[in-house]
């Protein structure tokens, strides 16, 4: 279900609504990152992760597939599916057996998307004609957690 889709204007306005949705989530929420090379997916993910563990730093896992960080409130795995080739090469590094336990992560979620869970949160980076934008899909449940608060906080100019 769509939900809010807005401009993003800055890098501060990303790493607003990345720590805001830091504060919201909670273990066996899944952040699923779809766009194009080069959107902003990692920087989304680094400014969320700071949020949990700010002495952290935040390589893109292009190569090693995830990494795994701490947090008060569960882990945070943090995958980027560039490199897999199809659903089976997921299921057999194990990478579902996360999802329940921990905050989850994972850019280019569109190569594995039939294994992801329906209760994702779907972020769509894009970038078109110079402008950058934003937008989210999710079930009732992230409907009713992404309140008004956070459209008028981050959505509304």
């Amino acid at each position: 279900m769509y939900l809010y889709k807005s401009t993003l204007n800055s890098v501060s306005q990303t790493k607003n609504i990345a720590n805001y949705l830091y504060k919201l989530s909670k273990k066996g929420d899944m952040f699923a990152l779809y766009g194009d090379i080069g959107v902003g997916k990692t920087t989304f993910v680094r400014y969320f992760i700071n949020s949990a563990n700010k002495t952290e730093y935040v390589p893109s896992p292009s190569y090693n597939i995830y990494f795994k960080y701490y947090s008060k409130k569960a882990a945070i795995y943090h995958m980027d599916a560039w490199r897999i080739e199809n659903d089976l090469e997921i299921f057999n590094l194990g990478v579902s057996d996360f999802f329940n336990d921990s905050i989850f992560l994972i850019e280019w979620a569109d190569k594995v998307d039939s294994l992801l869970p329906t209760s994702k949160l779907k972020i769509t980076l894009e970038y078109r004609k110079n402008l950058r934008t934003i937008s989210f899909h999710g079930n009732a449940s992230w409907k009713k957690r992404l309140n008004k608060d956070f459209k008028r906080c981050f959505f509304e100019n």
